[in-house]
């Protein structure tokens, strides 16, 4: 069973995170699926959005609590190791991303479509490197009772399919 300084440790990094995963989920979407980049200002294009309210996790659609997990329920099924485990996935994530930045500005900025493929192909080079983190946190939230919809499930499928593409 975790302290409540665990559970405030495990809240932190879980936002970090989950706050991660959606801020490159479009750009992640737009790589794999080969599209026009997304607007990373719109916050508002994903319906269900995780967030740390409080001593809760909570799944919001618009203003709307979908489902709420409690620090106590957390508490009760999480270990240190767990804990461990999600601070790891947010390190990883943050220190990734750095590199995604950098790269995914690049995307599509050059006038020689042989710059282009290389970028892209940095940037799926990069979301397979990031598989077991992206995936590893949307399987950590369904440990914690978490109800998965909207961009979650499409991006983990895109995600563990990215190598296998040509």
């Amino acid at each position: 069973m975790l302290s409540i300084g665990e559970i405030a440790a495990l809240f932190s990094a879980i936002k970090g995170a989950v706050d991660l995963f959606d801020r490159i989920a479009g750009q992640v979407k737009s790589v794999l699926t080969k599209s026009p980049g997304e607007d990373p200002s719109k916050e508002h294009r994903w319906r269900y959005k995780i967030r740390t309210e409080n001593s809760n996790l909570v799944v919001k659609q618009d203003s709307r609590i979908i489902q709420t997990v409690s620090a106590d329920q957390l508490a009760s099924v999480l270990t240190k190791p767990d804990l461990e485990l999600i601070q790891a996935y947010e390190k990883n994530m943050n220190r990734n991303f750095a590199r995604w930045k950098s790269i995914y500005a690049r995307r599509d900025a050059s006038q020689d479509p042989t710059v282009n493929i290389i970028v892209e192909e940095q940037l799926t080079d990069l979301i397979v490197k990031m598989r077991q983190e992206l995936i590893g946190i949307l399987n950590f939230l369904e440990k914690c009772g978490i109800r998965l919809d909207d961009h979650y499930m499409h991006i983990r499928h895109l995600i563990s399919e990215a190598d296998k593409s040509p």
